[in-house]
């Protein structure tokens, strides 16, 4: 379906999901040959992919580290170098890891797919074609955003779904939280306005996370969440990407004084952190 031809209303919003749940990537590469940028970044990112053999080398090419951070649906990372290179250099398995002490499903499979660079990830054809494929569908997702508010998170929703077995998981998971949030029958501005015990509290005593192994009930959740956000993206969280963000690893709560643990975010933000903040342990 051309992304041109969606409307805004509930019914077209539930049919265009249900119809990309059917065969997403194909539709999403068909959209790519007719956008000029995707396909110039796809043609410049294999081409320069076996050349990235280290982390530094990624990280020097602010194009390629974009695609790539793109890919894993960790794009906010590129605000974020020094956190950035510590997924891509540590060993993952270490419990001493940044990704192991972050606990966050996303940044660990990021960090896993590239093992501190041991066996040249992206040196190999088929590393570069699932990085290409998956930069595709989540700009193809985006651009859906666009035009039907709310399509982008259920259909990232329904992908990771199965996966979610743990509050922390969906938690950390904000495409899968504002669906799930949104079947309870809260806006998520109501939601984010609590606090992260409220929130934790909340989401335990309303999420039935074994519905999330049902595929009839996640596309019902999807398509409740649907008709909400058609009608006010704004509340529900559906007007811009929903993708994992260091703020959202602590509730999207914390204090930007933690964002400085990672050697980024803004210039402006606090050097003050509060010693009774629990999440600072963890990068001590």
């Amino acid at each position: 379906m051309s992304i041109t031809s969606l409307g805004s209303d509930p019914g077209t919003a539930i049919a265009t999901y249900l119809a990309d749940t059917k065969n997403e990537q194909t539709s999403a590469t068909k959209w790519a040959k007719t956008n000029a940028q995707v396909q110039a970044d796809i043609t410049y990112f294999q081409a320069q992919a076996p050349k990235l053999t280290t982390a530094d080398a990624l990280m020097k090419d602010y194009r390629s580290l974009k695609i790539v951070l793109g890919a894993y649906n960790v794009s906010d990372l590129l605000s974020y170098p020094a956190l950035t290179k510590q997924l891509l250099t540590q060993n993952p398995n270490s419990s001493s890891s940044v990704a192991q002490k972050i606990a966050n499903p996303t940044y660990q499979k990021f960090a896993m797919a590239f093992n501190q660079f041991q066996n040249k990830p992206l040196s190999t054809a088929s590393n570069v074609t699932t990085i290409v494929n998956n930069y595709v569908l989540n700009n193809y997702e985006a651009a859906q955003n666009t035009q039907t508010s709310g399509i982008q998170n259920a259909l990232a929703f329904t992908r990771a779904a199965s996966k979610i077995t743990t509050i922390a998981q969906l938690m950390s998971n904000t495409s899968a939280l504002a669906v799930a949030v949104g079947q309870t029958g809260i806006n998520f501005t109501t939601y984010a306005n609590m606090s992260y015990d409220q929130q934790v509290s909340f989401l335990t005593n309303k999420i039935k996370l074994s519905d999330f192994q049902s595929q009839a009930k996640v596309t019902k959740m999807a398509e409740q969440y649907l008709i909400q956000a058609v009608g006010d993206p704004t509340n529900w969280n559906a007007t811009t990407a929903a993708t994992t963000t260091v703020l959202s690893l602590f509730g999207g709560s914390a204090s930007t004084s933690i964002l400085s643990l990672f050697g980024g975010g803004s210039s402006n933000s606090s050097s003050t952190t509060s010693s009774t903040d629990p999440t600072v342990s963890l990068f001590a």
